[in-house]
């Protein structure tokens, strides 16, 4: 179903973290820019849309203060509002805001002042018009708002409702979707300048290490290897799949077509389509080994879920898989 492409080779190598990988696509410039973390730092590779030319560059996470050796980023995410792009860094230490090519830093949010001590942030999803919301240790969830252009970057709220560390949130234009450690989900809704909860799903404590909503379908990528699919409105499961043999690392949904691509430690990305109905189903669809690769980033580069790429744990390569 999917043939494999020549892949891109990063500065460095990819960290094990969950979510690890981000995509920005550029049709504009006929340009797509990938985001791999690696230690205290990212590695930004932006490559033509017919792959003639790759540029890498290297964003540092570093504290304004620097005083203290370099934290260890834990996400980065491209979030596109419709007035305004930026690539988000969170870190042992705090949020960090860039211009999408990470060449100037927009806002610098500590999450603690303490130096014996780090208040981790992670989840990073853009929501409505300006919010960017940023998942912490705590279980709250951070909401900024973000100016059309300029550094006056706002905290708006913060929302409590977590009982543990937020572990990735998902949105589609006003809902945020969030998970935490013990696998727990929230629902919510943006209203003006407020959020309010619209449904919650119960954990098994199992942690929630990714999520993706599409057409208010939420979907849930657990360290158990499941997956599994709910009605986003009413909170009701609709299907549970024994996914993977390990830990799901990511997951994604392209937006047109409701493919979802899950990808593991157990060295398995596998495709699944996804039914909208009151109760929500899922389809397997195709099935792949990347040898000798704990996979910790999976995304699709279009909408179609023509394209999509993967990168495993202390690998410098982003792998491409085309539709045949």
């Amino acid at each position: 179903m999917y043939r494999k492409e020549k892949p891109i080779t990063l500065k460095g190598s990819t960290s094990a973290l969950c979510n690890n990988l981000s995509v920005f696509l550029m049709p504009d410039r006929k340009q797509i820019s990938y985001a791999v973390v690696h230690r205290a730092l990212v590695n930004i590779a932006c490559a033509s849309t017919d792959g003639t030319s790759v540029v890498g560059r290297q964003v540092i996470c570093k504290e304004p203060s620097a005083t203290q050796g370099l934290p260890f980023v834990l996400q980065s995410k491209w979030v596109c509002l419709p007035s305004r792009t930026v690539i988000v860094l969170t870190s042992s230490r705090g949020i960090q805001i860039f211009e999408p090519d990470g060449s100037a830093l927009v806002h610098w949010h500590s999450l603690s002042d303490s130096s014996d001590q780090a208040h981790l942030a992670r989840g990073i999803a853009g929501v409505g018009e300006q919010f960017l919301c940023v998942g912490t240790e705590k279980g709250s969830i951070l909401v900024f708002n973000l100016p059309p252009k300029g550094p006056n970057v706002t905290l708006e709220d913060t929302l409590t409702g977590h009982k543990s560390p937020v572990t990735d949130l998902a949105s589609e234009k006003d809902t945020l979707v969030s998970a935490d450690g013990l696998g727990y989900i929230i629902v919510w809704k943006a209203k003006g300048s407020s959020f309010t909860q619209v449904s919650s799903m119960r954990g098994d404590g199992w942690a929630c290490n990714s999520l993706a909503i599409w057409k208010g379908i939420v979907v849930g990528g657990y360290a158990s290897g499941h997956l599994r699919v709910y009605n986003g409105n009413t909170g009701v499961i609709g299907a549970e799949v024994a996914a993977h043999a390990r830990a799901i690392n990511a997951i994604d949904v392209s937006r047109e077509s409701g493919m979802l691509i899950s990808v593991s430690d157990d060295t398995f990305f596998r495709l699944w389509q996804l039914r909208p109905m009151n109760v929500p189903q899922i389809e397997f669809r195709h099935s792949e080994c990347v040898s000798d690769l704990q996979l910790v980033g999976g995304q699709f580069v279009d909408d179609q879920g023509r394209v999509l790429c993967v990168t495993g744990y202390d690998s410098a390569d982003i792998n491409f898989y085309i539709r045949a």
